[in-house]
């Protein structure tokens, strides 16, 4: 009996030192895994954009100037030679 009263604190802190490197690992995982999933969204939704202006900028090539388009919210202007036919 005595072994028991002795030995089972020393092994109940050892499952919580375990359970905490255990927690602490699991989170620092989940964290990266969130941070790259998040990362990979911003890309996508940036080439999609990009991709969105280029398409415009080619379809009014030497036909309008004064038009415009939006990248994520912002006008953005056309380059002056895109307005002279070539």
């Amino acid at each position: 009996m005595t072994t028991i009263q002795s030995t089972t604190p020393w092994v109940l802190i050892a499952i919580a030192v375990i359970a905490l490197v255990l927690a602490i690992l699991i989170k620092k995982i989940v964290g990266k895994i969130i941070v790259l999933v998040l990362a990979a969204v911003l890309i996508f939704v940036g080439w999609q954009q990009r991709q969105h202006v280029i398409d415009f900028a080619n379809g009014v090539k030497d036909d309008a100037c004064g038009e415009s388009v939006t990248f994520l919210g912002v006008d953005v202007a056309l380059p002056d030679d895109w307005c002279r036919p070539s």
